[in-house]
């Protein structure tokens, strides 16, 4: 769900008491959220997987464990493979624009989700602590081990036409999205491009 939509959605949706304060506080994180960056520096050695798990806990200590925002579910997919014709088209534009369309897109929704669910559950949140669990997931956003293409304006695979991050090279050097050149192999083994023998052959 689109993040602005998310927003409105959960906005719309809550019943529980002290309502105003509820509208009150999704504005300000709303606005906090959308103001956040990237970190400068990415501390490869910090769990963010677990500090967003700490300060998830803090503020919804019975959350279920899928609650926990896994960028890293991502971190082996094309942008083809999202479903999103907007992250599709981020993604083109490389220089880290699919991680930046994944927080926009999942990560933001994801965030007015939880809060949502931690007012109805808990009453008054602390807004303190949101900003902070909102921060180590975009710092969790950045901080997994993207490979060097995602910072690159993308090659396309010359099979279905979409840009690929994480091409899956041939023996004779030529990159295609690893599914793309699986299925071209069920009908014929040579390089789609070229028509080299095996491509994919080790040695």
């Amino acid at each position: 769900m689109e993040a602005e939509h998310a927003f409105q959605v959960y906005l719309i949706q809550y019943q529980g008491v002290h309502l105003s304060d509820y509208i009150t506080f999704m504005t300000q994180f709303r606005i906090i959220v959308n103001g956040l960056q990237p970190p400068e520096i990415i501390d490869l050695h910090t769990d963010t997987e677990q500090r967003i798990g700490e300060l998830l806990t803090k503020v919804l200590p019975d959350h279920h464990s899928l609650d926990i925002l896994r960028v890293r579910d991502f971190a082996r997919s094309e942008p083809k493979d999202v479903s999103s014709d907007y992250v599709e088209q981020e993604a083109s534009k490389g220089k880290g624009a699919f991680i930046q369309a994944l927080w926009t897109l999942y990560a933001k929704s994801s965030l007015y989700r939880l809060a949502s669910k931690a007012w109805k559950r808990h009453g008054p949140q602390n807004l303190t602590t949101w900003t902070l669990l909102a921060q180590a997931v975009l710092d969790g956003c950045y901080a997994e081990k993207w490979p060097d293409t995602v910072f690159q304006v993308p090659d396309v695979c010359s099979i279905c036409l979409s840009p690929m991050h994480w091409p899956e090279k041939t023996h004779c050097g030529h990159g295609f999205h690893l599914q793309c050149l699986l299925q071209h192999l069920d009908v014929s083994n040579t390089c789609p491009l070229c028509t080299a023998p095996n491509p994919l052959r080790t040695s």
